[in-house]
This record gives structure tokens, sequence and C-alpha cells, in this order.
């Protein structure tokens, strides 16, 4: 796995900030509140295998002058998709320095096809939404040891498999007419949610009213 080549300090305009991160075993530093809601769209999605900050420098010449780059995230993906070099910015520095980013994002462009990679700029458009806010609560209830007890995991996923088509509040409901059962079962649902084991719709803000589906093969939460 590569290792970030540029330390996160704290400037005076920056957010500097160490995320933990489960995928990567290791902290993950961001400076932007922008990168760290980018980080956990990157633990999220399952098709992501590790990613790295500051992952390398890349060496170009603009105007006859050599010059010197470092994208944010470096992204290695499951079997089948291409890595990414991924740039994290606001809308609003990107439209206000275009001309200062060009020459810079050409190369990474460049740079990254070489390699048999993509190169990619997300901004808060493609970042902060509803599917963000969904990562945020349910990356809370992934870790098994805390929430998939397997006879209360069992007992779920065959009821949306024999309902095929319900919503939290639905599956509690018919799980147990007990309220401390249905608080027992409510994270363990999430959990099922979390790690792709019911489907749901991501893309819209997540409700105990939410549609929930069985899935036979788990799919992809994935991000852009």
């Amino acid at each position: 796995m590569m290792k970030p080549v540029r330390k996160i300090g704290m400037t005076y305009r920056s957010l500097s900030a160490i995320q933990p991160s489960g995928k990567n075993g290791t902290l993950v530093r961001a400076e932007s509140a922008l990168e760290r809601d980018a980080c956990c769209l990157l633990e999220f999605d399952p098709a992501v295998v590790e990613y790295v900050e500051q992952p390398l420098t890349i060496q170009y010449t603009e105007e006859g002058r050599s010059r010197r780059y470092t994208p944010d995230f470096f992204v290695r993906y499951a079997a089948g998709r291409p890595a990414r070099l991924i740039e994290i910015k606001y809308a609003k520095d990107l439209q206000a320095s275009q001309a200062l980013f060009a020459s810079r994002f050409l190369a990474a462009q460049q740079h990254a096809e070489a390699a048999g990679w993509q190169f990619r700029i997300w901004t808060e458009v493609e970042i902060q939404t509803p599917y963000l806010k969904n990562a945020k609560f349910l990356l809370r209830f992934r870790a098994p040891v805390l929430f998939a007890q397997p006879e209360h995991c069992f007992l779920l996923l065959e009821l949306v498999a024999r309902l095929e088509r319900t919503t939290p509040a639905e599956l509690l409901r018919v799980a147990s007419d007990k309220p401390e059962k249905q608080a027992v079962l409510l994270p363990v649902l999430w959990h099922l949610v979390s790690t792709a084991q019911l489907g749901c719709d991501l893309s819209v803000a997540l409700t105990t009213h939410s549609p929930i589906w069985s899935l036979h093969n788990p799919i992809s939460f994935s991000h852009g």
C-alpha cells in the first residue's frame, strides 16, 4: 500500500483532522471538512479496498518551470475497477482558481492514464449529499462484534426474505410486539443495511419508513 508523501499540518485556513480507518487499519489525515467527508464515503464504499491521503507527488512543467503537485487521495478498488487519484476541492475554489489548477490537473490526468488509473475531482456537489448522511449514520453499525448476533441477523434476514419488500418499522413489528425486543433488533437491522445484506435506496434520506428488501447477492453502495 502507498504511504503519504506529504505531511498534513495545521494552517490558518484549514481544518486538520485525524480519521480512524478500519479499512486501512491506520489513521487518515484530512485537511478540510470536505476531505473528512470524502474519507467517510471511501470508508463506507465496499468496493474500496484501501485509500491513502497525499499518496504521490507528480512532477510537471508549466511555462518552462518545474512544478510539483500532490493529489489528495489514491483509491484502490476491488477487481474490475481501475484505481483513482482523487482531488477534493470546494466548487467556489475551483471556479476562482481555474487557471492555477488547469496545468496540475492535466498532469494528474496524464499520470493516471499512464498508470492505468483514473483522475477525478470531487466537490461538495458530489460529496455532501443524502448518501453521505446515510453513510455517516450506517458506519456506526458496521462493526459485527457490536451488532451482529447471529440469531438476530438470521431472524431479520429470514423475515425480509419472506416479506420481500418492507420497511424497518414494519419489520420490527413483525419480528416482535415487545418494544424492548424491537430496541435490541433495530441496531442489528442497521448493521445488515450497512454491510449490504439488506438493500435500500441510499440516495435519499434513510428513515424507519424507508423501503428495504432482501439481497441474494450484496450490492455495492459505490459513490461516483
